[in-house]
This record gives structure tokens, sequence and C-alpha cells, in this order.
């Protein structure tokens, strides 16, 4: 079966923080041997097979033996082992016709039931293009470059998306971006299952689709595992391939992956899920509920009646300082991460009065219900009305939102998702932009908003559309998500915000502003003109905003778009 999705999403990313290093206090683990057939390849192995080694050995669970003359294989030999990992190929050159590797039918057959009786396969980019008049091998190995239908555009940067995030190999992990050779048009077996995938994008000589470059299948009671990434020595430099390679022949091995995502031992496990900032814990107060990370909030949601808007602040990264400003002096309804329609019906819901704290439209919330996880994610349910005086609320809405676990290296989401529903005709509407009648600079506002923390330096904003002009400190444009990063401690982090396609104007537009002292961003939903709802007419919005650290770029929006999109992504 060919392997062919087309295209969904330009999705893209940049480098996980991977970095597999010793097992330290899981040295303790068994250690299992893998057998690294080299010797032989259309591509470089006498320095790709030592950087093949080394990647395994440092994680301190593999004893790695490379063998060259693989025709020596033996039953005998091949029992001492849990896993092979070819990096042998019998390509002399491209498009022409594979040399004999002098294999006798003793070594195929003790090859096949090595795997077959229950240990493991692995194949490294151009490691499965081999006996190609042999079926059981073609199966083993799931993929291989087949001449005259299999090729690849030039070297590149590509993006990587996991398509598979249950499996053990890929649990956890998150897209990445890597430089190297992609395959387009490889024959899958049907029996197997593509854990991530890769854009092989038309400008390089690519595909334009989605291609597979990490693929798994059972073969009799063992496990195969191919990666059709690694061309070359700087491809395996590369943290994602390095995560996969070594996950992935940690699971063909034994079905099972402990090496994580981040190849480090978790410092404390009373927290449930392993990390280096301390444990975390619920916390609970009036009208609020806090995660922490020992004494430190990572995120606190506040709905007290006091709270102006139920809003998070501060929003940080375990261990680390607030990246969100609650109540700043110079916009006093700007609280922290908040979400707020700013006329409904000619009337002001947004900002609020010095003196009294209110709005002139009143924004009521009730049945808040709030559920903690043992896993440390929590979901959140409200009712809130939009009431013009006296009257009955003229708008509606249910809010949920899901927060995941800080990941190994603190980063989670947070998943709106706001049902409005009109109780008479609405219009929901803004300050007009400044090529509009009585447009005002700062027109355009409205909807899910950040106001990040005042001592953001070094500040850089990116959009998955790639432009980003700033016009008096304000840039507008449509995306499918935002990043806003900078320096804090001097250490970048940025929080991330995501348009889902089912949206009203999505791609959404954004409001943005970075000047002294305000760092603001918004997907305003309504920025370019209003939007009316008829009564009993509803109207869905999702969002997911991410906390991080790093800097992100285009591709890195495109990637987590796509992921968050759920293959809706348009």
């Amino acid at each position: 079966m060919m392997f062919r999705r087309k295209m969904t999403a330009l999705a893209a990313t940049v480098w996980m923080l991977l970095l597999i290093e010793p097992f330290g206090e899981a040295g303790a683990a068994e250690q299992l041997r893998a057998l690294l057939l080299s010797g032989a390849n259309n591509h470089d192995w006498r320095t790709t097979t030592p950087r093949l080694k080394e990647i395994l050995e440092t994680t301190g669970r593999f004893e790695v033996d490379v063998l060259d003359q693989t025709h020596r294989m033996t039953a005998k030999m091949l029992a001492d082992y849990d896993v092979i990992v070819s990096n042998f190929n019998t390509f002399t050159a491209r498009y022409q016709e594979p040399r004999d590797a002098g294999w006798s039918e003793q070594t195929k057959s003790a090859y096949i039931d090595f795997v077959r009786g229950g240990k493991g396969h692995v194949a490294i980019h151009a490691g499965s293009s081999s006996f190609y008049d042999w079926p059981e091998y073609q199966e083993l190995v799931i993929s291989s470059f087949k001449v005259g239908q299999t090729d690849h555009g030039a070297r590149h940067k590509f993006p990587v998306r996991i398509d598979v995030e249950d499996h053990p190999i890929t649990k956890g992990m998150k897209p990445f971006t890597t430089l190297d050779e992609l395959w387009h048009d490889a024959p899958v077996q049907e029996e197997a299952t593509v854990l991530a995938s890769a854009l092989s994008s038309e400008q390089s000589g690519g595909s334009g689709d989605f291609e597979p470059v990490a693929i798994v299948r059972q073969f009799g009671d063992g496990r195969s595992f191919t990666l059709m990434l690694g061309h070359d020595v700087e491809a395996m430099e590369g943290v994602g391939f390095r995560a996969l390679f070594a996950r992935g022949t940690e699971w063909a091995a034994t079905g099972e992956v402990s090496i994580s995502t981040t190849g480090r031992l978790p410092k404390q496990k009373e927290d449930g899920i392993g990390n280096s900032w301390g444990g975390l814990r619920w916390q609970a107060g009036d009208d609020a509920m806090a995660l922490m990370a020992g004494d430190e909030v990572v995120w606190r949601f506040d709905y007290g009646s006091q709270a102006g808007k139920p809003h998070f602040h501060p929003l940080a990264l375990p261990g680390g300082p607030s990246l969100t400003w609650q109540s700043p002096p110079d916009h006093i309804w700007h609280h922290g991460l908040w979400f707020s329609w700013k006329l409904i019906n000619g009337v002001n819901f947004w900002e609020e009065d010095p003196q009294t704290e209110k709005s002139e439209g009143s924004t009521e919330w009730s049945r808040v219900q709030i559920m903690t996880r043992d896993d440390f994610s929590a979901r959140i349910g409200m009712r809130l009305d939009y009431r013009i005086g006296d009257d009955r609320p003229v708008l509606s809405e249910q809010r949920f939102i899901n927060i995941s676990p800080p990941d190994a290296d603190g980063t989670y989401h947070l998943d709106w998702a706001m049902t409005f529903t009109a109780n008479d005709d609405v219009l929901l509407d803004r300050t007009p932009l400044p090529d509009e009648p009585e447009g005002k600079t700062w027109g355009g506002y409205a909807g899910l908003s950040i106001r990040l923390a005042a001592g953001l330096k070094e500040r850089q904003v990116a959009s998955s559309d790639g432009t980003v002009v700033f016009e008096n400190d304000r840039f507008r444009g449509k995306a499918r998500g935002v990043d806003y990063a900078g320096l804090v401690n001097d250490e970048p982090m940025g929080i991330a915000v995501l348009d889902h396609p089912d949206n009203l104007n999505s791609p959404s537009p954004w409001y943005v502003i970075k000047s002294d002292p305000m760092s603001f961003f918004s997907p305003a939903v309504i920025c370019y003109h209003s939007h009316s709802m008829k009564a009993g007419e509803s109207m869905t919005l999702r969002y997911r905003v991410i906390v991080h650290r790093g800097r992100w770029d285009q591709a890195r929006l495109l990637s987590e778009h796509a992921a968050f999109a759920g293959g809706n992504d348009r």
C-alpha cells in the first residue's frame, strides 16, 4: 500500500528540547544488546555508523556491537542480541541493480526468525533498501527506496509532525524540524503504522504531501521500526532524529519505552510526572485555583467577584517568574489572560471605570466547576452572561478550559472553548480601525487577550503567516497563530496562541502591541468588521494558549497549529 496523505496544512516547527543524555539513576535498568549492521551502504556508513552507536550507548540503555561482515550472521550469534539495527544496504549507486550481499539461505532464515521469534529490528534511512526479491525482508523492513518510483528532493529543512501520539515511541514527543533528505513515494507495507510524517515541499523538489518518516509494525512475535531520516551525520545531530532513534530502538527490542523524550531522568517523582523544578501540587483559595511548583505559582485562575473578568494570572513556567501582568496602571482592565467583548449592541464591556472597577456592560459568571486531576491537568467550566442594565442578558456563554500538565521542560497549554448564544439580536463590535470613519490608532481589539509582564526584554513576535510588521507600535494581520516571546531573567520564554480553523473569520485577525511599556496580543476575531447574531443563534470560538520556553518561529507555530486543529487545518 502506498502511504500518501494529501497535505491539509503547512505543518512545521523548531527543534524539540530533546537531548539524549546518560541514563543516570536508570543505569540500573537492564541493558539491551544491539547489533548494528554496517560495512556497505550507498551512504557514508563510515561516519554514520559510529554516530548511531554513540547515540544508543549515550542513553545508557544499550550495549552496541558493530558488524561489517553481515554475511557471517548465524542464529547462534543473533541469539545474544535483543535488536538488530540496519545501517546496511546492497545499493552500489542510485538506480543501479543492487549487488549480492553474500547472505546464505541460513543467514536469511536466521535473520527473519530472529525478529519473528520476538526480537526487534530497526532500519535507518537507506538501511532498508536491500533484497528486493525477498518478500519476507520487504515485509520486515516496512518501507524502502523503490527504483523508478521513490525519489527525493534537495536536502533541506523540513517539519516533522507526530501522527500517532499514544504510541510508546512518540508518546509525549513534540513536532520538530530537521535538516535531512526526505523521500517521497516510498511504498509502505499494509500492516504498518505511520507514527510521524514530514512535509515534502514542492519548492525543494518534493511531492507537496506529507510523507512517512517513522513507521512501525508487528512481525510475528517481534517488532520492526523504520526511521527514514538520517541521510548523514549532520542529519543525525538533530535532536528529533536522536529521540526517535533511541526510543524506537528500545521499543523494537522490548515493546516498551523508558527513555524519556528529553533523555533526562526526573529528579523528583512525587508529583506524578517527574521534573527538575520541585513537586507539583494544587492550591485552592477563595474563588481561585492554582497549580504550584514548590512555592511558586505555575498558573492561577481567579474567578472572584472582584476579579474584573475571570482570568489567569500569573501564567509562568514551573519555578519561573510570571509572564503576565494583572491590572497594570495604564490599563487596569487588562487581566493577564482573559476574554472580553468590546461593544455589544453599542455598550462597552471592555474598559472598567477606575473608581468603580466596573464596565458599562456587565459580565457576570456562575456555575463555576473546576476539576483537578492527579496528573496535574485540569478542566474549568462556567457560565457567563453579558447584561446591559437590569435587562435579561443579551448574550450568554458556556466556557470550558482544559489545561494540560506541564511536560518535561515545563511547557503546558490551555484549550479554550466558548459557545455564545444570542438571547436577543446582537451586534458585536469594536473601536473602528484607523482607515475607517472615526477610526483610532488603537482600533480593532476584542476577544481573547494577553497582557505580558513588564519585565519582558528583547521582545519578538512571530506569526504563522511569517510576516510581522509594526506600524505605530501595532501589528494587525491574519494568521493561524502568533507567538510573543522575550527574555525573562535572561531566559527566552513566551506565550503562543493558536486560532482554530472552525472559528469565525479564521485564520484570525490579530491585534498586537509592542510599545513601551505594553506587550499585548489578541486573536481579535472581529478586528476587521463587526459581527451580527440573530436571537437564538450560537457561535463557538476555540483557542489554544501555550506557555513555553524559547522563542517560537513560523515553522513551530504551523506545526503546533496542525496538531491543535486535529486534521481540520486549512
